[in-house]
């Protein structure tokens, strides 16, 4: 493993993001057309749902905002099929131009070359990778580590300002090997070129524990984002350790995963948020 740089790296990231500390929130798309939920699907029920997000998250107050095909289980271990593609196109396409605020995407579990072509054609700012540098292991197969091959694609579609955020060791996967956190971290920026790293808890709507993000931190240059479990209580002190956090459990009406985004509740965890950070 190389040692962590020795100079703090100006990355995609910060070009992004302009706020302190920005909160990102989540819009859960409900199943796509192709998937066995999916079947009545329709894109202009899709991107009405998507909007109406948007527009609670926006209300809210959050800095960003990351488009996933969450409901499209079960999830494929790499690349998508066309169908998935061409819905996400259409959706995350209407959020972009509707957006005030950055849109990111997201394609479950690790579609890197279909996240970038995407974020390409629709003028996304960012994409989440989430099996970036350890190979893993999750409920339906192997999941290649994407970062030698990503890069590349984005030299490749001169998408060199799509900021990649690299999630290291995340939620409802399994590393193929046991090492710390933190040089799976350090790899992500080192070797993998990431620009920001994500740090989660087991699974949605579980946080990452305090030790963890202290531990990433310690190996990290490039900003650090606390990936899931944030609620206000804890904001603060995920604030004094991360440059930001995703959020989305919390964001929805009475935490349900399946509910809409209340944007009350993400008015209330962004206002606990901009306090810390003062």
């Amino acid at each position: 493993m190389l040692e962590p740089i020795s100079a703090s790296r100006r990355t995609r990231f910060q070009d992004v993001f302009s706020s302190k500390k920005p909160i990102i929130g989540m819009i859960h798309l409900p199943p796509l057309p192709g998937t066995p939920a999916g079947k009545d699907a329709r894109f202009s029920a899709l991107v009405k749902f998507a909007l109406s997000e948007l527009n609670a998250l926006q209300r809210g107050g959050v800095d960003g905002v990351i488009v996933e095909n969450f409901w499209d289980l079960p999830y494929l271990p790499a690349s998508v099929p066309a169908v998935t593609l061409a819905a996400m196109a259409a959706v995350a396409g209407a959020v972009v131009t509707s957006a005030s605020i950055p849109v990111g995407v997201n394609i479950l579990y690790n579609d890197y070359v279909s996240e970038l072509a995407l974020a390409r054609a629709v003028g996304a700012a960012f994409i989440r990778a989430e099996v970036y540098i350890d190979p893993a292991y999750a409920e339906t197969g192997l999941i290649p580590a994407c970062a030698a091959q990503l890069q590349r694609e984005r030299t490749a579609l001169y998408a060199e300002d799509v900021a990649v955020l690299a999630d290291v060791q995340g939620k409802n996967t399994q590393a193929m090997w046991p090492r710390p956190l933190g040089e799976s971290a350090a790899d992500a920026q080192n070797r993998g070129l990431a620009d920001a790293v994500v740090v989660t808890g087991t699974g949605t709507g579980k946080s990452a524990s305090i030790e963890d993000l202290r531990q990433v931190r310690a190996s990290l240059e490039v900003p650090l984002l606390a990936g899931s479990g944030v609620t206000p209580h804890s904001v603060p002190q995920i604030l004094s350790i991360c440059d930001g956090a995703i959020v989305g459990s919390f964001f929805k009406r009475d935490g349900r995963i399946q509910a809409p985004v209340d944007s009350e509740r993400v008015s209330a965890l962004v206002q606990a948020a901009r306090k810390a950070a003062r």
